[in-house]
């Protein structure tokens, strides 16, 4: 499992992977409207500064077009990463109402 300056680098590299599939520029306020965040929100997260809920990470990768272990560095499951992240700060939850809206 990443610290959260390793998965806020791998958030940036995701956001690149993005952008050169669509030949694009996938700046981090296209992002922040994408999964329904600030742009503020995703620049704390990719300067590491704290791990998102496990909707939010899984959100990113599929904005994205990569895959949860890509973000993490390894297989993990929701109660796994949950458990891991204990203690580490979470900037907040997304609930399945909130999804719906996207």
């Amino acid at each position: 499992m990443n610290d959260p300056k390793t998965l806020g680098a791998r958030v940036r590299e995701a956001r690149a992977v993005r952008s050169r599939r669509s030949g694009k520029q996938f700046t981090q306020k296209m992002m922040a409207a994408k999964i329904g965040e600030t742009e503020k929100w995703v620049k704390k997260l990719e300067r590491g500064e704290f791990y998102p809920d496990w909707d939010s990470l899984a959100l990113l990768a599929d904005t994205c077009g990569v895959d949860m272990e890509f973000l993490l560095g390894e297989d993990l499951d929701r109660n796994r990463y949950q458990e891991i992240i204990r203690g580490g700060r979470v900037a907040r939850t997304i609930d399945r109402e909130e999804l719906r809206g996207y």
